[in-house]
């Protein structure tokens, strides 16, 4: 290939310009010289830049041929070739590129570009991308890429990417009805990120999946209290979002959910003869939460059962006398 041709040929989307403080003006720095290792890879980057996939790769390959290994710019046109290949859609080779870039050169100056994309690659696969078997799109890539958006938010966690990674990793889950494992990641994000600008959709997010989790009025209300708890906090944190969205009413409807259980034992101790158990659940749904459906059926059971009304005994007594 010739590579001068494309040297010489320098777009003005790809010309470099820096500030010359002693004219105060930004000069034109011309492009290294064609046939050097760094006017070589200027050129594989600029085809890369134009969307010229096909012949920045070749241009790629040309490079790795001449100077191998040991040149001082090897990490760079490793993650150039990946860029290349993530430009082609060839995900799986580009991942195997920045997996050999990871493994011998990460915290070089191009370990950004390369984090890039390898989320670019995860995205890919959590979009429904297969991975290649004997050359054939047959594997879900999901587990790669969660396990690529652990390795960006865990190992790199000071780059920018790291929150994304774990955000995409958590909206991911929530989509695909994975609601329990959600919540633990927009929890990470809650705990990690506490001052970042996706700190109110995480809380919110972490709210929802919990709510999500809870499995319906005959099981365990761990996760409806603490959808109960993230949305208060949403609420006290975020009002005039939270009241925008409508947050108000999804705690009511928490508290209709919590009576309906409370309600239920009762009637599992009424059913069994527990009488005294059953009067104190129906207490209890209509001490906390009387303005609810249940807190008005635990009443109807409480009257029909006998028992006392305790806002009714508290009542003062009317002597009954004249003056």
């Amino acid at each position: 290939m010739a590579l001068t041709n494309v040297a010489n040929g320098q777009s003005a989307r790809t010309r470099r310009l820096d500030y010359d403080s002693q004219r105060r003006e930004w000069v034109e720095v011309p492009p290294p010289p064609a046939g050097t290792a760094p006017g070589d890879l200027h050129v594989v980057q600029t085809l890369i830049k134009e969307g010229d996939y096909r012949r920045a790769l070749n241009a790629a390959d040309t490079f790795l041929k001449k100077y191998g290994e040991g040149d001082p710019l090897h990490p760079d046109i490793l993650v150039a070739k990946a860029a290349a290949l993530v430009g082609r859609r060839e995900y799986d080779k580009a991942y195997k590129i920045l997996q050999l870039f990871f493994n011998r050169y990460a915290g070089v100056a191009a370990t950004e570009e390369a984090l890039r994309l390898q989320f670019i690659v995860a995205e890919a696969y959590l979009g429904g991308v297969k991975r290649q078997f004997l050359g054939v799109p047959l594997l879900s890539g999901v587990d790669r890429a969660y396990e690529t958006l652990d390795e960006i938010s865990t190992d790199y966690g000071e780059s920018p990417l790291a929150e994304a990674a774990a955000k995409a990793k958590a909206d991911h889950l929530f989509r695909t009805g994975e609601p329990a494992l959600a919540e633990l990641e927009y929890g990470r994000m809650l705990r990690e990120y506490p001052k970042s600008r996706y700190h109110p959709y995480a809380l919110r997010r972490s709210a929802d999946a919990a709510l999500a989790s809870f499995a319906g009025v005959e099981y365990d209300e761990a996760a409806l209290i603490e959808a109960e708890e993230r949305y208060n906090d949403y609420m006290a944190r975020y009002r005039a979002a939270a009241e925008s969205e409508g947050i108000g009413l999804i705690l009511d409807g928490i508290r209709e959910r919590r009576a309906e259980k409370e309600y239920l034992i009762g009637q599992y101790y009424e059913r069994t003869r527990h009488l005294s158990s059953a009067i104190f659940y129906y207490e209890e749904v209509r001490k906390n939460w009387t303005d609810t459906v249940a807190g008005g059926k635990a009443k109807a059971r409480l009257e029909l059962l006998g028992a006392p009304d305790p806002a009714a005994a508290a009542q003062p007594k009317s002597t009954g006398g004249s003056k």
